[in-house]
């Protein structure tokens, strides 16, 4: 009877243990799907803040400056005054500067600048001299298109409207320096 008792037990304790394997193969199954479900769910809102962070960045152009002398003789050509160029995206650079001295006489360009050749700038903007006893004391203001020219070895470039508001034979020598390795 012990051998039946004992037999029974071992016959019990192996479906017991069987039964207990397929729990926990099941609980196995269940958390894993479950995990892979969770885990899916985190990858599509990591994706999707992914997507939002790169859309809220805004674009940023970049704009490259430099930096050239300028000047006009009545002013100094040893004390230069300075310009900043910008490159647009159209080929065409911005420029903006000034030069100046004691007496409160400038120069003053702003506009937008282009090569033409190796030799010739294109300027579309403003250009003001004021020198205390040219024309008149008054500024002159040349305003729209212009033309730099560089001749031979020279290292710039010199507007050639020269002509001051004054008239006659008053002459602006305007400078831009530098611009071979600028354009």
């Amino acid at each position: 009877m012990k051998k039946i008792f004992l037999g029974v037990l071992v016959c019990l304790g192996l479906a017991c243990s069987e039964a207990k394997q397929d729990k926990v193969e099941n609980a196995i199954a269940k958390t894993s799907d479950s995990l892979n479900s969770k885990l899916n769910k985190l990858n599509d809102t990591l994706n999707k803040v992914k997507d939002d962070v790169a859309n809220k960045i805004p674009k940023v152009k970049i704009e490259i400056e430099r930096s050239i002398p300028i000047s006009l003789q009545w002013i100094s050509f040893e004390n230069q005054g300075k310009a900043t160029l910008s490159k647009e995206n159209d080929g065409w650079f911005t420029i903006k500067g000034e030069q100046t001295n004691t007496n409160n006489e400038f120069l003053k360009i702003n506009g937008k600048i282009k090569r033409v050749d190796q030799q010739t700038i294109s300027f579309e903007g403003t250009i003001i001299t004021y020198i205390k006893t040219n024309n008149g004391g008054a500024p002159c203001e040349k305003t729209g298109k212009q033309v730099f020219s560089k001749k031979g070895e020279r290292r710039y470039y010199r507007l050639q409207n020269m002509e001051n508001c004054a008239g006659g034979r008053l002459l602006d020598y305007v400078d831009l320096y530098d611009l071979d390795n600028k354009l």
